[in-house]
């Protein structure tokens, strides 16, 4: 399987590059219609792949369900996931609210559908376990941050456009070219 992502990450390297010369000799493209694809086809691969993580995986996760991967759970999608985001952006001088925000919504599930794959296929001892809080996990991610889009979405951009009209020199109001850490 390892194979495989290598194989996939060096043919878009490959198509990147392509696309980087051919348009340099044809006529000039601003390259939407190529990132608009690839957008596209990376949302219906990953949507694809939650389908066959809900129809494979979560079921039976869902029969060994217990408090402690529950738990585990719970802990992965805020303490596990949100203190590293947030020691990550330390010295980035972004506000509370943005560095919350980054944390709740930032790392997706998909990786650790992928890591746990890896897993798999290792043979790990416990590895049935791990599946099983993996799956609920993802699970549990695909629920709290599809029901708390819209509010929280909405939520920090009413904060931002209130501290940035009180704030000129609000860091999440400044452009994103030459982004560095203060």
């Amino acid at each position: 399987m390892t194979g495989g992502f290598i194989a996939a990450w060096v043919a878009g390297f490959a198509f990147g590059v392509s696309q980087r010369r051919s348009t340099a000799v044809e006529v000039p493209d601003d390259g939407e219609d190529t990132a608009e694809l690839a957008e596209q086809l990376a949302e219906f691969l990953a949507s694809l792949s939650f389908l066959v993580f809900g129809a494979v995986l979560l079921g039976p996760a869902l029969e060994h369900l217990d408090w402690r991967i529950l738990t585990y759970a719970e802990l992965s999608l805020t303490v596990v996931r949100m203190l590293p985001v947030a020691l990550s952006l330390v010295g980035t001088s972004l506000a509370l609210p943005t560095v919350a925000y980054i944390g709740w919504f930032g790392p997706r599930g998909l990786a650790s559908v992928v890591f746990g794959l890896l897993v798999v296929e290792e043979h790990v001892q416990g590895v049935q376990l791990l599946g099983r809080a993996i799956a609920i996990t993802v699970a549990l991610s695909i629920l709290l941050h599809g029901m708390s889009a819209t509010v929280l979405a909405n939520r920090y951009g009413a904060w931002h456009q209130k501290a940035a009209a009180g704030r000129p020199d609000l860091r999440e109001g400044m452009p994103d070219e030459g982004f560095t850490a203060r």
